[in-house]
């Protein structure tokens, strides 16, 4: 079963549910998720994609004045220019879902922010950053 953009299809995989969705994009965001790389492969984009949408949500409570859907911009569409098939926990899609309702946009706008909002973290280096103070916490809890 192919999902419709914006769709899950459930999928059961050894005790979790593993959907499927279709996600467009504009090529704009697609770029910006491969690195800026013209040429950038759907599937290392999608897996991209997942990141960007799990990112965003564990940000949720972080106060970065980027991180809602800018205002200026809810009336708009979103370009589809490229699709892509996520293979995406259901529970994440639903909770990704939900936060697209809770700002009053399309999921399919959410997505493209949440695209630009993974490149421009891992832009800023916030990524980095995020590992070493990770790897510090890990290090600190196994010491005691």
């Amino acid at each position: 079963m192919t999902p419709k953009v914006g769709e899950i299809a459930v999928q059961r995989i050894e005790n979790s549910q593993q959907g499927f969705v279709s996600v467009a994009l504009s090529q704009l965001a697609f770029e910006a998720l491969s690195g800026g790389a013209h040429n950038g492969s759907p599937r290392r984009v999608a897996h991209q994609m997942e990141g960007a949408i799990r990112c965003y949500l564990e940000d949720r409570d972080a106060n970065r004045p980027a991180w809602r859907y800018p205002p200026f911009l809810r009336g708009s569409e979103v370009q589809e220019d490229v699709e892509l098939r996520l293979s995406i926990d259901g529970e994440l899609w639903r909770a990704f879902g939900a936060e697209a309702s809770r700002q009053d946009v399309s999921v399919q706008q959410l997505a493209e922010h949440a695209a630009f909002y993974l490149a421009a973290e891992l832009d800023a280096g916030r990524i980095t950053q995020r590992i070493l103070d990770e790897l510090e916490s890990n290090e600190e809890s196994g010491s005691n």
